[in-house]
């Protein structure tokens, strides 16, 4: 009996220690970055561009090391930059409460625009923003006059920062490269425990009403925050899927991959990282910040680097 205690108070002790690592090192690394670079084959075209895309900054603390990542990103000279959601932090508690979390997100667009377009950094042509789950939140919450006035309070903020809006429309961003954002809200980010309806598949009539039809001699590109919709977005023509929402599976093991989502998936599909459907590009950014679920293992925030050759 007695060993029997021991073993158990070694097996307690053991996991104990495992989660004292686990979140010192999920500490580290939530407040790390890096730059991922992936290199896509435009078959269709001659034109070259480097994209830097980012998501799921969550009105992070601004620190040191995000300071670096900004002069990290303005030293690759990039030819544009596409925000993919969800750089306020508006959860449904939040909602109910209304509190919105966006001051932070402020500061960071601010060093981005200073740093990125100053004199001796003429490649950038241009910054895209699209709208994620908490974006879209806001946005759906306008029978609240401070909601409505912080929501419109930050769409004149990007148009007065010339911060291109990603809503259901698209941008020519060179002569063959046409860049797409798709707003979807309600059926589309609920939790997988959600008793509300969900949709499985973005159908193909409600991206024709949203974005019309495809030009196919184009190399088309779109930003869409879930990455679960990928496959359709593929499907319908896009040539490249932008997404974040799932900030890289959180815990991240060799082998194994990313283990958990923040809607409660285990094992999400496409969570972090360059896939190719069909012959077709789908590239998943781990996102900048958390939230909700403040954990990083083998996870560091990052900013994917896209140079399309």
């Amino acid at each position: 009996m007695l060993y029997i205690e021991i073993k158990l108070i070694n097996i307690f002790a053991t996991l104990f220690s495992l989660l004292i690592i686990i979140l010192i090192i999920s500490k580290i690394e939530c407040n790390d970055y890096k730059l991922s670079v992936f290199d896509i084959k435009n078959n269709k075209n001659t034109d070259k561009l480097k994209i830097i895309f980012m998501s799921d900054y969550h009105n992070k603390d601004y620190n040191l090391k995000l300071e670096n990542l900004l002069y990290d990103i303005k030293n690759e000279k990039p030819d544009y930059i596409i925000l993919g959601g969800d750089f306020i932090n508006f959860s449904k508690i939040q909602s109910l409460k209304n509190n919105l979390y966006i001051q932070n997100t402020y500061i960071f667009i601010d060093k981005l625009l200073k740093i990125c377009r100053d004199e001796n950094n003429n490649n950038l042509k241009g910054i895209y923003f699209s709208f994620g789950n908490h974006e879209l939140r806001l946005k759906s919450r306008l029978d609240s006059d401070y909601l409505k006035n912080e929501f419109n309070k930050f769409l004149k903020y990007l148009e007065d920062n010339n911060i291109f809006l990603l809503d259901n429309n698209s941008y020519q961003i060179s002569e063959n490269i046409k860049l797409y954002g798709l707003s979807l809200y309600e059926g589309y980010y609920n939790k997988l425990f959600s008793r509300e309806k969900t949709y499985k598949h973005i159908e193909n009539s409600v991206l024709y009403e949203n974005i019309k039809e495809l030009d196919d001699s184009k190399f088309n590109i779109i930003s869409f925050h879930k990455p679960d919709y990928a496959e359709d977005l593929i499907n319908y023509g896009f040539d490249l899927v932008l997404s974040g929402h799932y900030h890289g599976g959180l815990i991240n093991f060799p082998i194994i991959g990313p283990i958990f989502s923040p809607d409660f998936k285990i094992f999400p599909r496409y969570s972090i990282g360059h896939y190719i459907y069909k012959m077709k590009n789908i590239i998943v950014s781990s996102g900048l910040g958390e939230h909700f679920i403040k954990m990083r293992v083998n996870n560091r925030p990052e900013a994917v680097v896209i140079n399309i050759v």
